[in-house]
């Protein structure tokens, strides 16, 4: 709902066949962060039943050995369907949901710092799964797992586009996610209200602004590879064929190189939410808050380093499983810290056992076996055996579904009162986390000692052995009392929302700002702010004779940076992970030449001619911001005209080296050689290509005289942020590509 909008109002506006039709397109065009997130988790709840679904019929096919229910490539394409949408169309998009909704009420914002980009972000997510969901329909759904390992997801081994959907939806909801990092980084830095310091952020709004980070440097790696793969299926490429010079190791580096920050992307914001709730029923401040959130950015760097350990059957070497053991084990101290910070804020509470906290203290169970299982697989011989068991699928749902669920769950009963101004049925609440308790030990406990009795992952069906059939009778079963569980919670959202109990601004009695404005909040989110001195501004407000020690210093004048330059500042960095990818694929296969045509085959004296037009336009482009800030609008248009010119000649250089190579018989198909070069090189030709459309507009937007009174300032330095990081990129290119071979 929109804030402004009432109950009585939203029943008027859909029984009226106009107001109807306003009322829906209203939703679709909206840009309200509030109306955002409710579509992300509206859609989220959709691709829940779909992917629900389909584990249904996953453990349908496994609840007897040797089953036909299903047709081993039929369990193959639901197993891909399931882990995919799961972890992109459901999990992904509700933390994104709840992070857009209450961030910018928590640190007293009225909206998100780029409204339209995050509109522009959720359309990502339907658009992306329906791409996914496409595949059904032509020619068959991907059948490679949720990893798609190389070779198996390359065109001689999976010839149907089902794989080319998945890597096209991916990519798409990898573009949808970087815009909601950079989204979130450039609201809580420059978007705070008065004295909203940084050291006052409530722990929900750092920890996210924190995952945003792990966002923007693990989603386009994953990119890169996933562009990789499409040139080798499409383009005739050869990053992964190991017949033609590829590797498949490759793939798996990149992909863990995202997968596992991806666990820690999901997982961050079901801290997130605990860190919120847990306090608020034990009638305590969360203990050794500096602790919680020191331990989230010690989380978010080890969480970039530790995917080898995905790779220990591989066999990458000693010195790298060492290192991966070592990086495996550390990660587990910030994340303890912070079980252990959870549990000393329950003692000695005087905590009130509503369905929020229930859900938050069955994730603190089970998030601490997921954790016990999962510093086992740092022990390189135990990971070794049960890599490829049902001990490690029972791990990870501990983690994705044990503690993300649960969580999640609990946001949704903790702030569905603050969205629709009313309370969620409490009896049907317990229900839905008892059903789920049940269902979900029922289902993956047992398959850890499947996995340690010797059961492989990733299999359709299996042999009548001792103690196999009745155990994944008992898993299979679980699925239907989550199932249940789910009905359940949908029908309690679905009534409460009609019928529910009127909830109030501040039905729990909380601290954070967002408790502070009406339920569902006003448009612009506040009508006015309350002094904010301390991490819990309305526990200060009731009780002005025993407030929280001010944090900080105790002013409201908080300076904080221009939102367009802290958005572009994130969009480059994560710009920088993916030319970082792709020039390691390139040093990766740089180290093993083959025969063939090489770097050799490139002009040098050439390119650094047309190199030096590049590097100058960041001097002309730099003398035009010079000239707009001084309002000399002839010199503004006189050196950005220049600019352009100069990034247009360096295209056309690149275009006549391409030329040149196509001549000699070189193209993208040629060998590895030709294959990372065109790539390399074809990206950064892109955007290249990009940051001189957005130089014609401002020429264009000068020329008007739209620049006149300054107001385009911080958009154009943005865009000179850009280019000049175009620049450096190429400065690298050509160091590795060009100059590196003649020191050889």
């Amino acid at each position: 709902m929109n804030g402004t909008t009432t109950i009585a109002e939203f029943r008027e506006a859909v029984l009226d066949p106009a107001k109807r039709r306003h009322y829906q397109l209203a939703w679709l065009s909206t840009v309200d962060h509030k109306r955002i997130a409710v579509l992300y988790m509206l859609t989220a709840l959709v691709f829940f039943v779909i992917g629900g679904t389909e584990a249904l019929f996953i453990r349908l096919q496994l609840i007897v050995p040797n089953n036909h229910f299903l047709q081993p490539d039929t369990f193959n394409q639901l197993f891909t369907m399931h882990g995919t949408t799961m972890i992109f169309l459901v999990v992904m998009p509700v933390v994104f949901g709840l992070a857009n909704y209450v961030l910018p009420l928590q640190i007293g914002a009225r909206d998100m710092a780029f409204p339209r980009l995050n509109a522009f972000g959720f359309w990502c997510v339907p658009f992306g799964g329906i791409l996914l969901h496409f595949s059904v329909l032509a020619g068959g759904a991907p059948a490679v797992g949720w990893f798609s390992y190389a070779p198996l997801s390359e065109t001689p081994y999976s010839s149907s586009p089902g794989v080319d959907y998945w890597a096209a939806a991916l990519f798409v909801l990898g573009i949808g996610s970087i815009s909601f990092a950079i989204n979130t980084i450039a609201t809580v830095i420059s978007l705070r209200g008065p004295g909203m310091t940084m050291r006052r952020l409530p722990l929900f709004t750092w920890i996210n602004f924190v995952n945003a980070f792990i966002i923007i440097f693990a989603l386009p790696v994953l990119n890169a590879g996933l562009a990789m793969l499409l040139i080798d299926r499409q383009l005739q490429g050869h990053f992964f064929l190991p017949f033609r010079g590829g590797s498949p190791v490759l793939w798996q580096h990149v992909f863990w190189a995202f997968g596992h920050p991806e666990v820690y992307i999901m997982a961050l914001p079901a801290f997130a939410i605990v860190s919120e709730i847990i306090p608020v029923f034990s009638r305590k401040p969360i203990f050794g808050y500096e602790f919680v959130a020191a331990s989230s950015v010690a989380i978010a760097v080890l969480s970039l380093g530790v995917w080898g350990h995905h790779m220990f059957t591989v066999g990458i070497g000693r010195p790298l499983d060492v290192f991966f053991a070592i990086s495996s084990m550390l990660i587990a101290i910030p994340t303890g810290v912070k079980v252990l910070n959870w549990t000393a804020t329950m003692l000695g509470g005087r905590i009130r056992f509503d369905v929020p906290m229930l859900f938050c203290i069955a994730f603190l169970i089970q998030f601490l076996v997921a954790g016990i299982t999962g510093i086992s697989h740092a022990v390189v011989p135990l990971d070794w055996q049960t890599k490829n068991s049902y001990f490690l699928i029972a791990h990870f749902h501990f983690v994705a579904v044990g503690a993300i669920v649960f969580a999640v769950f609990g946001g949704i009963q903790y702030w569905f009162p603050k969205m629709s101004g009313r309370m969620l049925s409490e009896r049907l609440g317990k229900w839905t986390f008892w059903l789920m308790v049940i269902g979900f030990n029922m289902t993956f406990v047992i398959q850890h000692f499947l996995g340690l009795l010797g059961m492989p992952r990733r299999v359709y069906t299996y042999p009548d052995l001792p103690h196999w059939e009745w155990m994944n009778m008992l898993s299979t079963t679980g699925v239907f009392f989550m199932s249940a569980a789910a009905l359940i919670l949908v029908w309690n959202l679905a009534t409460s929302f009609f019928r529910g109990k009127i909830a109030g601004d501040n039905p729990w009695d909380a601290w954070t700002l967002e408790w502070a404005t009406t339920s569902p909040p006003p448009h612009e989110n506040f009508y006015a702010l309350p002094p904010i001195r301390s991490r819990r501004p309305l526990w200060d407000l009731a009780n002005p004779e025993r407030p929280d020690p001010i944090v900080g210093e105790n002013s409201a004048a908080v300076a904080l940076p221009d939102h367009n330059k802290v958005g572009i500042l994130s969009f480059i960095l994560s710009e920088a992970g993916f030319f970082g990818t792709l020039l390691l694929a390139y040093l990766y296969f740089y180290a093993r030449p083959e025969a063939g045509p090489g770097p050799k085959e490139l002009d040098v004296p050439r390119t650094l001619v047309f190199s030096v037009c590049l590097f100058a336009s960041s001097f002309t482009f730099w003398r035009a911001e010079i000239g707009l800030r001084r309002q000399r609008r002839a010199t503004m248009l006189g050196w950005l005209a220049l600019t352009i010119l100069l990034g247009g000649i360096f295209l056309v250089g690149q275009g006549t080296e391409y030329w040149k190579l196509f001549q000699t018989g070189v193209d993208l198909s040629t060998n590895m050689f030709s294959t990372t070069f065109f790539t390399l090189t074809g990206f950064h030709g892109l955007h290249v290509l990009l940051g001189l459309i957005a130089l014609l507009i401002f020429l264009w937007l000068a020329w008007e005289g739209d620049f006149a009174s300054g107001r385009r300032e911080a958009a154009f330095k943005s865009v000179g942020y850009y280019w000049h990081f175009v620049d450096v990129v190429w400065v690298f290119v050509l160091l590795t590509v060009y100059i590196l071979p003649l020191l050889r």
